[in-house]
């Protein structure tokens, strides 16, 4: 009887202490969060006398003045544009070559994902200069081009290598059955295959657009010559009113920075961690 009462006890400690660590954690992960959306409502005076406190009169007005006056709105506006278009290519053309080297008995296929990966160990410093000196050659520097193609192309391997693995789980009946009933192979592969790996499609989502959107020193370099093109990393990095920096409206806008990173991964949540679970096991 003693020792299941000292069991339960154990359990019961065990328990609390959990649901401390648990607490903790949250409040490290939140609290940045909260401080930064609480000082993005507070005046810069305020900000200095009150900076860990909840604001004392909430400054709404922030969020349409770094808008406006930093020119916030067109930054967004073109992070976006460089971001969703980054991500899209890079899902096709990964999509594709994981399926190839998958499904469509490639030889050397192993060789090949790993060759690509080689790729993801060259530091992007390294070939700054060169891709810097090509796209001015093409005159391509100053549009969305000059980040959007070495966006793609930089995600593309390891990209490449989640599908790969995920597609070699798909049964090849399934795959035979559609080849059988007159499926042609792009068909096959956007019909039938690409709906059962929904967790890689949203893992690689999920990657890319956090990768693309806070991605900073390339887009410093290539649209130092253009305002109109400059990214929203970029522009809160030189962000400045007529009064210097304003604290407020700085913080107003790396919320909008950090608020469609907590949408997205809000949504494609359920998708993500299912693909990172298989991935762990099949992998």
């Amino acid at each position: 009887m003693n020792s299941k009462k000292e069991s339960a006890e154990r359990r019961g400690a065990m328990t609390v202490i959990s649901y401390v660590i648990l607490g903790l954690a949250v409040i490290l992960v939140a609290y940045p969060i909260l401080f930064l959306i609480f000082t993005s409502l507070k005046t810069s005076q305020e900000f200095y006398v009150n900076l860990f406190g909840i604001p004392r009169d909430f400054q709404w007005a922030n969020y349409p003045r770094a808008w406006n006056t930093g020119h916030l709105g067109m930054y967004f506006m073109n992070s976006v544009v460089v971001t969703v278009a980054s991500v899209l290519l890079t899902v096709v053309f990964s999509a594709l070559g994981g399926y190839a080297l998958g499904k469509m008995n490639i030889p050397r296929s192993e060789l090949i994902i790993m060759a690509f990966m080689t790729f993801n160990f060259i530091p992007g410093i390294a070939i700054y200069i060169s891709l810097y000196t090509m796209m001015a050659k093409f005159r391509m520097l100053g549009s969305y081009f000059a980040l959007i193609a070495p966006y793609t192309a930089w995600q593309i391997p390891f990209s490449m290598y989640i599908f790969k693995k995920f597609f070699e789980t798909v049964p090849m009946d399934i795959i035979e059955s559609s080849r059988i009933d007159g499926c042609s192979e792009l068909r096959t592969f956007r019909s039938v295959v690409l709906p059962l790996i929904t967790p890689a499609l949203a893992t690689v989502v999920v990657f890319n657009f956090i990768n693309n959107w806070g991605e900073l020193m390339w887009a410093q370099i290539t649209t130092a010559s253009s305002i109109n093109m400059k990214t929203l990393t970029v522009g809160l990095l030189n962000f400045k009113t007529e009064m210097g920096v304003e604290w407020g409206q700085y913080s107003a806008g790396l919320c909008l920075v950090t608020v469609p990173l907590l949408l997205l991964f809000g949504y494609f949540q359920k998708y993500f961690i299912a693909g990172l679970t298989q991935g762990a096991v099949k992998g």
